[in-house]
C-alpha cells in the first residue's frame, strides 16, 4: 500500500523551546565572556548572569515577533515561491527584528543595568564601531537556531519513517493473512462431472478483497451442484474473515434448503448482524441438476450469469429484490429455473471483470464481455476461462488491478445422464 511520506514539522510551542534554549545559551555565553572584565567590582555574579539572560530574551523577542508575523501574514502570498527563496524572506524578517531589538538595546540596557545595580553606569551602542561583528553575531545565531531545528525535524521524519516500516510491517502481515483465508474458502480443483465441464478462478487484487467461489455437492450422488460466487465489500482482514464466516453459513444452511433462493434468504439476517454494518455480501447461487437438465439461480446483488445459446448471449435475471445479503432485513429472495442445452455456456462473474479499467479510465463494459464469450463458441470451460483473462489483461495493459476478477464457466457437453 502506498503513501506519500508524511514530513513532520516541528510544533510551534516546541520550536519555540529550541529557540528560547539557543537564546538562553547566548546569554550564558556572553555572561561568561564578561566574567574576566569584572576586575574584582562587587557585582554579584547570579545579577550580572539574569541581566545577561535578559538582554538575549529581549532580542530573541523582536525576532520571534517579525518572524511570527511573517508566517500569519505573508506565508500565503509567497507560498508559491521556491522553498529557498521562502526561507529567505523568513530568514530576512528575522534579522530586520535582530537590528531592531538591538536598536532597543541602546535604552533598554542602561534602564535594566541601573534597576539590577543601582549607582553603576551601563551603556550599550548599536550598531557601534563594528557594525560586521553584529551581522556576524546574527548570521552565527541563525546557524545555530536553524541546524537545532533541522536536527529536531529530522528526528521527528526517522521516528516518522520507522513508525511506517512497522505499519508497512504490520499491513503486510494482515494482507497475507488475508490472502490466506481468502484462498482457503476456495476450491483447490474444478469438479469432474460427466455432461458438464466446469472451471473456475479467482483472481485477487493488489489489496485482498473479498471475492471468493466455491463448489458444493448436494447429494451423495453428485447429481446436484451448488456454484456459489461472492464479493464482499471492503478489503483486507477484514472482508476476508467476513467470507470464511459466510462460506460457514453456506456450508449449513445450504444442505437443508429448499432451493438456493430459500439460502440467500435464511442466512440474510444472520449476517446483517454479524458483520459490519458498512459491510454486505454480494453472492449468487446456481444449482445444477445434472439429471433434469436445469440450473436454479438466485442472486443477491451479483452480476447476472450471462447465457451463451446458439451463438447468442443473454443475461439470466432473477424475480424479486436483489439486496445484497446483509444490507437489509427481512428480505425474500426468489429462485429462477432455467432447463439447459447441449453446448450452452454459462458465464458467473464478478463485478471485477466488467469493470476493470484501462489507462484512460474506460470500463471493460458488457459488450466487450459479451462479444469475447460469443468468440468462444465450441470451446472447454477452461479456455473461455483463459480468453477472457487475457481479453481483460489486453484492455487494462499495465493498469494495475483495482478489485478481485472471479469467474465460473459451466459449460453443457453431448453427454448428459
Amino acid at each position: 500500500m502506498a503513501r506519500a511520506f508524511p514530513y513532520q514539522k516541528v510544533a510551534p510551542a516546541r520550536e519555540l523551546l529550541i529557540w528560547f534554549a539557543v537564546a538562553t545559551a547566548l546569554g550564558v555565553l556572553n555572561w561568561g565572556l564578561s566574567l574576566p572584565t569584572m576586575d574584582g567590582r562587587a557585582w554579584t555574579y547570579s545579577k550580572l548572569l539574569v541581566l545577561q539572560l535578559t538582554f538575549s530574551y529581549f532580542v530573541f523577542t523582536h525576532i520571534l515577533v517579525l518572524v511570527v508575523g511573517f508566517r500569519t501574514f505573508l506565508m500565503r502570498q509567497v507560498g508559491a515561491w521556491p522553498k529557498f527563496g521562502r526561507d529567505a524572506a523568513g530568514i530576512g524578517f528575522a534579522f530586520v527584528g535582530f537590528v531592531i531589538g538591538m536598536f532597543n538595546l541602546n535604552w533598554f540596557v542602561p534602564l535594566l543595568g541601573a534597576f539590577f545595580f543601582p549607582g553603576e553606569s551601563f551603556t550599550f551602542t548599536f550598531p557601534g564601531a563594528d557594525p560586521w561583528r553584529t551581522f556576524g553575531m546574527f548570521i552565527g545565531i541563525t546557524l545555530i537556531g536553524v541546524f537545532a531545528v533541522s536536527y529536531y525535524t529530522m528526528r521527528l521524519n526517522l521516528r516518522a519513517s520507522y513508525g511506517i516500516h512497522v505499519e508497512r510491517e504490520r499491513l503486510r502481515a494482515e494482507l497475507e493473512t488475508a490472502r490466506e483465508m481468502q484462498l482457503q474458502v476456495m476450491p483447490s480443483a474444478d469438479p469432474l462431472m460427466r455432461g458438464m465441464d466446469v472451471a473456475g478462478v479467482c483472481l485477487p487484487a493488489a489489496e485482498v478483497g473479498g471475492d471468493y467461489f466455491d463448489y458444493m455437492w448436494l447429494d451423495d450422488n453428485e447429481r446436484l451442484l451448488c456454484i456459489t460466487m461472492a464479493d464482499v465489500s471492503g478489503k483486507g482482514l477484514k472482508a476476508a474473515m467476513a467470507a470464511v464466516m459466510v462460506s460457514g453459513m453456506l456450508h449449513v444452511t445450504t444442505p437443508n434448503a429448499k432451493s438456493p433462493a430459500d439460502v440467500l434468504t435464511r442466512i440474510n439476517n444472520p449476517l446483517r448482524h454479524k458483520i459490519d454494518a458498512r459491510m454486505f455480501v454480494a453472492m449468487q447461487l446456481a444449482v445444477i441438476d445434472t439429471k433434469r437438465r436445469t440450473v436454479t439461480l438466485a442472486n443477491a446483488g451479483q452480476m447476472p450469469p450471462l447465457l451463451l445459446r446458439d451463438g447468442a448471449v443473454c443475461p439470466l435475471t432473477t424475480g424479486g429484490p436483489r439486496f445484497p445479503l446483509g444490507a437489509t432485513d427481512d428480505v425474500r429472495y426468489e429462485p429462477r429455473t432455467i432447463r439447459l442445452q447441449t453446448d450452452d455456456t454459462l458465464l458467473l462473474y464478478t463485478d471485477g471483470v466488467n469493470e476493470a479499467m484501462n489507462a484512460d479510465r474506460e470500463l471493460f463494459g458488457d459488450d466487450r464481455l459479451r462479444d469475447v464469450l460469443q468468440h468462444t463458441a465450441g470451446q472447454s470451460a477452461a479456455a473461455i476461462v483463459e480468453a477472457i483473462r487475457e481479453a481483460v489483461r489486453t484492455f487494462t495493459g499495465d493498469q494495475p488491478q483495482h478489485d478481485d476478477v472471479t469467474l465460473v464457466v459451466v459449460r453443457v457437453t453431448d453427454i448428459f445422464l
